[in-house]
């Protein structure tokens, strides 16, 4: 399982289906999530048959699929309807235990209306004859509903993605992970130093990923000009749907639809803001659509008339006021791999800026005590001081709760007289970066 990295556990969940054959299961998951090199690694001890949909005709598909026949069997494989497919692969399989992957699968139905059925057919029947694995595997979830043994491929974490630089500090570790995100193909084109990445990859209208964050909107949304409106509305700091809506000069109705459907494809993620409206508040989850729209995007007239040198020096405090936002997220994530909480969120409040000196809230449970945690974060700059404390806690008097505790997360490290403060008051939790990325 060594090849596929930070997938273990879903590599693990894969051999604990594994030991119930007969058994059928479906992978899902958005494109370049790493779907088939999971079940290459997956496979890779193991005798299967990788069949896979193709975009084109009929002919094309059936033609696929005989090849792939082929080579299992290591004998010419010839039919010219899909439905003898199933027969086939029975015959092949005798009563060895094999893993038979069916990839992409839309592809199949799109050329095969019949194939729906025939596939639930052949598992309500034929499958539990077997000593088949059938994985069904593609980038429509609505294909779970007739599988009980399901695995939902989400982007990978930000401590996950470590293993694809082994060689990086901790700060180039936050740079890949915020930059492009947990996929697994965009962290495996990282390579070298992030800030030249960032110039010669995003800031070149033509280069690989200012060319792949556009085509990703473009292949996961209906409306891509639409979608693009919006993205950029909340890239410039709109949070709700009206304000988006504003913005982007579209009606309401139909920016909260789009909205909706971005939310459904992973593009953008919901919350509920903390205080008394509760109101939803939306933003780009996917972080190089994130990055794009919020710093690259808005120097696009120049990256194409000027040089990319000269786009990306304009950019600079952009992007370190993007790196101090991803840092946030980062420590998010942190307490919510580390703690054991009920509510995680940002402070947003009409009437305060809460925001300038609390970065998020949380609610977690330590020995069976539930405590407020209150949380500052701060990756450039000059250290955390006894100050920043004060102010921290001053400010943490607005949020509702009591037994609080106080979190200062910094990439700048903290001062001597807050350090030795911390030490004597176990309310006071200090992290550095390396103690995030320490795992």
């Amino acid at each position: 399982m060594g090849g596929c990295v930070g997938r273990s556990e879903e590599l693990s969940y894969l051999e604990g289906v594994y030991e119930k054959v007969p058994v059928a299961c479906a992978v899902c998951g958005r494109r370049h999530l790493g779907k088939t090199a999971i079940l290459r690694s997956f496979c890779e001890d193991k005798p299967y048959i990788y069949l896979t949909g193709v975009p084109g005709l009929k002919s094309d598909n059936i033609d696929e699929i005989c090849r792939s026949l082929s080579r299992f069997a290591g004998k010419e494989i010839r039919f010219d309807d899909i439905l003898d497919l199933f027969p086939t692969v029975k015959k092949l399989c005798g009563r060895k235990r094999v893993v038979v992957i069916i990839d992409r699968y839309s592809d199949l139905v799109e050329n095969f209306s019949e194939f729906n059925s025939y596939l639930r057919s052949f598992m309500n029947r034929e499958l539990p004859g077997t000593k088949m694995m059938l994985i069904v595997c593609d980038n429509d979830s609505s294909i779970f509903g007739r599988f009980y043994y399901t695995l939902d491929l989400k982007p990978m974490t930000y401590l996950d993605c470590k293993g694809f630089h082994p060689d990086y500090t901790p700060l180039e570790h936050l740079m890949a992970y915020a930059i492009v995100g947990g996929t697994p193909a965009y962290q495996k084109l990282f390579v070298g130093k992030p800030m030249d990445i960032i110039r010669d990859q995003f800031f070149d209208h033509m280069s690989v990923f200012s060319l792949e964050a556009e085509g990703l909107v473009a292949s996961e949304t209906e409306v891509s000009s639409a979608c693009t409106k919006v993205l950029s509305a909340m890239a410039a700091g709109a949070q709700n749907v009206k304000d988006m809506a504003a913005k982007a000069d579209v009606s309401t109705s139909y920016c909260q639809k789009m909205v909706d459907d971005m939310v459904h494809k992973g593009l953008v993620q919901k919350e509920v803001s903390s205080g008394t409206s509760r109101r939803a508040v939306y933003s780009i989850s996917s972080n190089i659509i994130r990055f794009f729209y919020e710093v690259v995007y808005r120097y696009t007239h120049h990256v194409e008339f000027e040089s990319p040198q000269e786009a990306f020096e304009m950019a600079r405090d952009d992007i370190d006021a993007y790196m101090e936002r991803s840092f946030k997220s980062v420590c998010m994530d942190y307490v919510t791999r580390v703690y054991d909480y009920s509510f995680m969120g940002k402070l947003r409040r009409k009437d305060d800026t809460s925001d300038t000196v609390i970065d998020f809230v949380a609610a977690v449970n330590m020995n069976d005590v539930r405590r407020i945690m209150a949380a500052r974060c701060r990756l450039h700059g000059k250290p955390f001081s006894v100050t920043d404390l004060d102010e921290l806690r001053e400010r943490s008097k607005k949020v509702e709760g009591s037994n609080k505790m106080f979190a200062m997360f910094s990439g700048a490290g903290f001062d001597a007289e807050l350090t030795a403060r911390a030490k004597d008051d176990p309310n006071v939790i200090l992290l550095t970066l390396d103690d995030i990325y320490r795992g």
